[in-house]
């Protein structure tokens, strides 16, 4: 009996060893596998990384199943409408953009002048994105990186392109690579910038010699306008506006559905099938035609021009409609303050 515990005691002993060394061999996992050996080889190539350095750099990385999971999810269930707006389009995020604002006045003015964006829009989406920057980004950057390039086959061509944009971005501001937090998409700092948006559209918007989108808001709120004015925004132009159906709509309404995010009908094609804009706008304007439900009713949106422009920062409905009731909200805010 003696001989017989102390073998069962051993074997456990050594399973509990196991289970406790697993995060250490799936941390070094990464620099074992062959695909991960292959993008190193192209980084090598390419861009002249070092293979030793880079292979070291994958032995720290660690998987990250939950973003996986996360991605898959929000693709599977999006949050309905009304849940999305509440969590962005809120009196702490109004009172908040209201004080952002205030603090950065001269810095968004300017911005506006250079790149066309309104003050509202660029604080509604630093709001949307991080809560003003207030708001904790859980993941390491690399990992979450690492682990949807290589462990997330329905967009790792993406990731993949993302994750080489990251570590040329690490190489040219002079950053740790495994210091750098994220959301679970790999995005970072207070604007939410994709490692390739980071390279393209940063800037260095207070002139001091770097392009800090972790702790800068001149940078943030230069690098939001110039990535806008990048993508298309038209200055001056309206962004979005209410919609409703005539009571006598042709019968060819049923044809109208929801359009996708780019504006490709004319708004007279829409007012030939009974949609009747708030107001006025040529009819010749390009809109796209947005529901959305709400209070168990369903809402009709004008999407123009800079309304797909916000879209192209993040390529949802429901982000370029909270961005820009936000924005509205926070404005109105403001303004009723001032008249106080």
């Amino acid at each position: 009996m003696p001989q017989k515990k102390s073998f069962l005691y051993l074997a456990l002993t050594l399973i509990a060893g196991l289970l406790w060394m697993q995060p250490a061999l799936s941390a070094s996992s990464f620099s074992e596998r062959p695909d991960v050996h292959q993008f190193v080889v192209a980084m090598v190539d390419k861009h002249g990384f070092d293979a030793g350095e880079l292979t070291s750099l994958f032995a720290h990385v660690k998987a990250r199943p939950s973003v996986t999971r996360t991605m898959t999810q929000r693709v599977a269930k999006p949050a309905p409408w009304e849940h999305y707006r509440a969590n962005c389009v809120n009196a702490w995020n109004i009172r908040h953009g209201v004080n952002f604002w205030n603090a950065n006045a001269a810095t968004l003015a300017r911005a506006r002048q250079i790149y066309g964006v309104p003050e509202e829009v660029i604080v509604a989406i630093i709001g949307v994105e991080t809560r003003y920057g207030k708001l904790r980004l859980p993941y390491p950057a690399l990992d979450t990186l690492a682990t949807l390039a290589f462990d997330y086959p329905r967009r790792a061509d993406f990731f993949r392109g993302e994750l080489e944009q990251y570590l040329l971005l690490m190489r040219e501001e002079g950053r740790n690579p495994l210091a750098v937090r994220g959301s679970y998409a790999g995005a970072m700092g207070i604007p939410q910038f994709m490692p390739s948006s980071y390279r393209s559209y940063a800037v260095d918007f207070d002139g001091d010699g770097r392009r800090d989108l972790w702790h800068n808001a001149s940078d943030t709120i230069g690098s939001v306008a110039n990535y806008l004015k990048a993508y298309g925004w038209n200055a001056d132009q309206p962004i979005a506006l209410r919609a409703h159906l005539q009571q006598e709509a042709s019968a060819n309404s049923g044809d109208l559905g929801s359009d996708g995010l780019e504006p490709l009908r004319s708004l007279a094609t829409l007012q030939a099938l009974g949609v009747a804009p708030d107001r006025q706008l040529p009819p010749d304007t390009p809109v796209a035609l947005h529901t959305v439900e709400m209070n168990g009713e369903q809402e009709l949106w004008l999407g123009l021009n800079n309304f797909y422009v916000i879209t192209r920062y993040n390529h949802s409905l429901y982000y370029a409609l909270a961005v820009y009731q936000l924005g509205n909200e926070i404005r109105q805010a403001r303004m009723e303050a001032t008249q106080q």
